[in-house]
């Protein structure tokens, strides 16, 4: 392989919209590798627009899509999918293909299956059905990453670091560098208890739980919390759909002075060291780059006890509620209000996800990526 130049990495991720999640961990790895060593490029759909920062090097696709509520239509389109990835990889050089959405998965295996050339697969979701995934863990040249224990527990693999590895999604590394949020003393009814919600305003966030939890609060229990969610309604239908309802719903029940949709923001920092408690109501959030980043900053935090959250909230940390139910996250919020329990200092919050910065979880990568970079090079594989 030569070495006046970058390995190049091609990430198949199949988005149309600029969102965060798996762009959000590429950009941070992007920005912790060398520039002269690395260079990461994203296969994205030809709708897809880029609305966030640090700009990214992108390919383009007619076919490929990330996900899907009907799985036969990632299955249709993978085969098309490949065909470009093919035509792609013979005119372009890629050191290594690393897929990381449910319809890459698809796309990646038929390569893999073709060019006989190895292929990561970082899997960023907690899916029902387990099979696909368990099958593509054993098929032959495909290297299976999954990015907690409790991952690895839901689809029944052993990381064995031949070809099921261990590898956090990651934050970047500037939050270090900056302080942690200051640690308010709540005890009065005349200061509301700030919660923060970061993400995009979509059904699977599962941001109505959240109102339902606090429509369940004594109405003058309601009234000392100040909760703010801070992320785009994403442009599709059920998306759009699904923010109405939620509007709908804080009018309803009078919420309106203690419920924000706020939108977008490119100051998420600020508002996390405004806030006092960081809540994530979602289900099977595999391993949410915005909870480290709150917990990098130093503030505890209200999770279900589910997916990456299991991994990621040590004791002293935050509050677990159960998944998809409203009354136990009633009951942790009624009890941050009346009878607040003693987290852990800041700084001994942010030492939990040490081990997630950008620059770590590289290193990781950097030597797996190194492992499969093939002697010659996938456009050669191709065309022989």
């Amino acid at each position: 392989m030569p070495k006046d130049r970058p390995l190049k990495i091609l990430h198949l991720v199949g988005d149309r919209e600029d969102a965060g999640g798996v762009l959000s961990v590429i950009r941070n790895l992007d920005t912790a590798s060398d520039s002269e060593e690395w260079r990461h490029v994203v296969w994205v759909n030809e709708a897809y627009q880029e609305t966030r920062q640090p700009k990214l090097d992108y390919r383009q696709s007619v076919s490929v899509i990330a996900e899907s509520s009907r799985h036969l239509d990632l299955l249709w389109q993978s085969f098309p999918a490949c065909r470009e990835l093919m035509d792609l990889c013979q005119n372009e050089h890629f050191d290594v293909i690393h897929a990381h959405s449910r319809g890459t998965l698809l796309v990646a295996l038929l390569f893999t299956l073709r060019t006989k050339r190895p292929v990561i697969y970082t899997n960023h979701n907690y899916a029902n059905g387990k099979r696909l995934y368990q099958w593509a863990a054993k098929c032959p040249q495909m290297h299976t990453v999954v990015l907690t224990q409790n991952m690895a527990r839901h689809y029944g693999l052993k990381v064995d670091n031949e070809t099921v590895h261990q590898i956090s999604a990651c934050f970047s590394d500037h939050y270090l560098d900056l302080p942690v949020a200051k640690r308010r003393t709540f005890n009065s009814s005349a200061s509301p208890l700030r919660l923060i919600g970061v993400g995009s305003v979509i059904g699977w966030k599962k941001w109505d739980l959240m109102l339902e939890g606090i429509r369940r609060l004594p109405r003058e229990l309601q009234h000392r919390i100040e909760f703010n969610i801070w992320g785009p309604t994403l442009q599709f239908p059920e998306a759009v759909q699904f923010a109405e309802k939620l509007k709908h719903t804080i009018d309803q029940n009078q919420l309106s002075s203690v419920v924000h949709l706020k939108g977008s923001t490119t100051e998420v920092v600020a508002k996390l060291s405004e806030s006092d408690v960081f809540v994530l109501p979602s289900t099977n959030e595999p391993c949410s780059v915005a909870l480290m980043e709150a917990l990098s900053l130093g503030l505890p935090v209200v999770v279900s006890r589910s997916g990456g959250n299991i991994d990621l909230v040590k004791e002293g940390c935050g509050l677990h509620f159960t998944p998809d139910d409203p009354e136990s996250l009633k009951n942790v919020l009624e009890r941050l209000i009346t009878d607040p329990p003693e987290f852990r200092r800041p700084e001994a919050i942010r030492e939990t996800v040490l081990a997630r910065t950008a620059s770590q979880v590289f290193n990781q990568y950097r030597s797996l990526y190194h492992r499969l970079a093939p002697v010659r090079s996938i456009r050669d594989s191709i065309q022989s």
